[in-house]
């Protein structure tokens, strides 16, 4: 899923998306990298219109029923989880849009027997597809580059390339 900025104070909404210079970097001029942005933004554009649509909607809902909604909540947790917990998990404050995150989410209890644990390093779920047939670069914070190894060994049979990002505001 891609993460959904929010700036809190004026409300813009926007999704995660790649940058224009994405395009120029992955095609080559006979390619039609222009084009292809042009493309692609207008795609972005229309999953954002979607997008803010959608949680304006949610506030209003929300604001209509504010009074019960602690009554309505209790009665049904289930349904209200299903729905919301998983945006606690993509929206983030409008600061870290710099890092147009998309992220994979599975929501579980701990009792799952897909939930395994290597304990004192790693709690984790397996997922059912195979998430490196979909990946072309994983980019690695400074401050995480000491899982650079662990990354490589678990993508050794893939062209899959990992790089510590060179973003000079990450580096201090």
């Amino acid at each position: 899923m891609r993460c959904i900025y929010i700036d809190p104070k004026s409300g813009f909404v926007q999704i995660a998306h790649r940058s224009r210079i994405t395009f120029y970097r992955e095609f080559e001029e006979k390619d039609s990298p222009e084009q292809k942005w042009v493309d692609y933004k207008k795609i972005i554009d229309d999953k954002n219109d979607k997008i803010s649509k959608l949680l304006e909607s949610l506030r209003k809902c929300y604001k209509n029923t504010k009074q019960n909604f602690r009554e309505y909540y209790i009665e049904n947790l289930e349904l209200v989880e299903e729905i919301l917990l998983p945006l606690n998990y993509i929206i983030k404050h409008s600061a870290f849009q710099e890092e147009q995150e998309c992220r994979m989410i599975y929501i579980t209890s701990l009792k799952d027997p897909k939930v395994q644990m290597s304990f004192g390093k790693f709690l984790y779920v397996n997922y059912e597809i195979n998430v490196k047939d979909n990946l072309d670069k994983i980019y690695i914070a400074p401050a995480a580059g000491q899982f650079q190894p662990y990354l490589a060994k678990l993508l050794c049979d893939t062209e899959v390339k990992i790089e510590l990002s060179n973003n000079p505001y990450r580096q201090t």
